[in-house]
């Protein structure tokens, strides 16, 4: 019995030693399986990659859509956020100085109202408010540099280095599912 008890920790440790999650050398993003394609990627980039989240780092985001459908007022955004690796963990929705970061939901307008300032109107086809509902288009533009200020150090070490994966799920106010998108990136 000895044996076996000793064989099976040897193979569980080499086990763990040789698993290594694929690495994300890009950003990965689409579709959940069977979800409606309610838009268009056209461009979605992160500069530098893999992403670094301390104080002080300056991240490049770019991001053209053509939305296909309009998006109603009354839209409810759940989003699910976890580490990957050996045993995924689900990063819980924390609630940061009034800013819900991880797994939280979210009220459309309200996601819209936080992002004004930069989105409104630069990142908005013309004619289109920053108000639900939204109308097809092409949203998104120029590069839009975000410089992270003095960041608390739970917020750091909740987005340790690896690989995470967010899925998105758009709700209608009736509860049907709109959508559902996935983004997969690597934080070092």
């Amino acid at each position: 019995m000895k044996v076996f008890l000793v064989l099976a920790a040897a193979l569980a440790v080499v086990s763990a030693k040789s698993f290594s999650p694929r690495r994300v050398k890009e950003l990965e993003y689409g579709f959940c399986d069977g979800a409606n394609a309610v838009l268009e990627f056209n461009t979605i980039s992160i500069v530098p990659y893999p992403i670094r989240i301390h104080s002080g780092e300056t991240l490049t985001l770019q991001v053209m859509l053509n939305l296909l459908e309009t998006v109603p007022e009354g839209v409810q955004i759940s989003i699910k956020l976890k580490k990957l690796g050996l045993f995924d963990l689900p990063i819980p929705c924390i609630e940061i100085d009034g800013l819900h970061i991880g797994s939280c939901d979210y009220d459309g307008q309200s996601l819209l109202d936080v992002g004004a300032d930069f989105l409104c109107p630069a990142y908005f086809p013309d004619g289109q408010e920053c108000v639900l509902p939204l109308n097809p288009g092409m949203y998104g533009g120029d590069p839009y540099e975000l410089v992270f200020g003095d960041l608390p150090d739970i917020i750091v070490d909740l987005l340790a280095s690896g690989k995470y994966e967010a899925t998105a799920h758009a709700y209608l106010a009736d509860g049907t599912e709109m959508t559902c998108i996935y983004l997969r990136a690597e934080l070092e």
